[in-house]
């Protein structure tokens, strides 16, 4: 299929901007402007623009990358924050529309995925998870790298005993922009998985650019980019999103109160947290990929400053293995 961008509005005015681009740049546009004309071509266009006026009409955005395009600011405010993607203002953000345009005639390389695991409540073992599953992924052979983007979280490099590891960590690409060329190799390195851990100085977040900059670069050169997201917010470039959620009432009622829209939810049991894995995703309505049992071998190796896998946490190994496996099947 030809490279090409897919616009979704009945906006005279922005339909007439985005074609003039699109022209300009020779590049393939297609236009909708109804439910089915969207469904039908998002997961094929390498770009797609959504209209003000339609971003919110037809559900939730699919996976993939996407713009909100408008002239009212008040407008475009209402649909990123519903939606959770960035937007392009018009006319004064005709450059950015310009860029973004671009991309979508040039050949796109080999995506990896990008998978988000999220809590629903503080203390389920998120960043534990992630790096066990992306431990588990490199000892299969598969090109992963786990990515920490929890807001003080400690650095996911102190889960897997890498805090003094040499490489690139988060301050160091916290005001990326552009395009970034091979980072796995520039991380810390555990048991052939690859990790991005933030910093713990006083330096500020990534940007949302960076961010996007940063998973782009390491989607094309690992298979697999587990994200530790903390509580939320899910980065939109997600291809899945999978919520933490604890085996007990409280963090049930957190998760049905949780505002980022999920694919499929793990399990989290132990003392105090009882629940039957199947009542608690049919409470929620979300498909079950996993669970995850309590495992006393896990804090006695995060003391020594060892990984949790491999090693004497056996249970933590069969259950990240099975979730390993769901996630490399979805």
């Amino acid at each position: 299929m030809t490279p090409h961008a897919l616009l979704c509005t009945r906006d005279p005015f922005v339909i007439e901007a985005v074609q003039v681009c699109a022209a300009a740049l020779q590049v393939d546009l297609r236009i909708v402007s109804d439910a089915a004309g969207l469904d039908s071509g998002w997961a094929g266009a390498a770009v797609r623009l959504l209209g003000a006026d339609s971003a919110t009409r037809w559900g939730p955005v699919r996976p993939g990358e996407a713009f909100v395009v408008g002239t009212s600011s008040e407008e475009l405010t209402r649909c990123s924050a519903e939606l959770g993607i960035p937007v392009i203002p018009l006319p004064d953000g005709a450059g950015h529309l310009a860029t973004v345009i671009s991309r979508a005639g040039q050949t796109t390389p080999q995506m990896g995925r990008i998978v988000a695991l999220l809590g629903a409540s503080g203390g389920l073992g998120v960043s534990t998870l992630v790096s066990a599953v992306a431990l588990i992924g490199a000892k299969a052979g598969e090109d992963v790298v786990a990515v920490d983007l929890a807001p003080a979280s400690g650095g996911i490099d102190l889960v897997v005993g890498a805090e003094t590891s040499d490489g690139v960590r988060w301050p160091d690409l916290a005001r990326s922009r552009g395009e970034l060329g091979d980072l796995t190799s520039e991380l810390p390195q555990v048991g052939g998985a690859a990790f991005l851990s933030h910093g713990r100085g006083d330096d500020p977040p990534p940007t949302d650019e960076a961010t996007r900059v940063v998973l782009a670069a390491l989607a094309r050169s690992a298979a697999l980019t587990l994200i530790d997201a903390g509580r939320g917010p899910v980065p939109v470039m997600a291809d899945l999103s999978v919520l933490v959620v604890g085996a007990d009432v409280r963090s049930v009622a957190a998760a049905q109160m949780a505002g980022p829209k999920v694919t499929g939810m793990v399990v989290r049991s132990g003392p105090g947290r009882r629940i039957p894995p199947e009542v608690v995703a049919r409470t929620l309505g979300l498909e079950l990929m996993g669970a995850v049992g309590h495992d006393k071998a896990v804090p006695r190796l995060a003391e020594l400053g060892m990984p949790p896998v491999p090693g004497p946490a056996r249970r933590l190994k069969r259950d990240a293995s099975s979730l390993w496996r769901c996630l490399r099947d979805a």
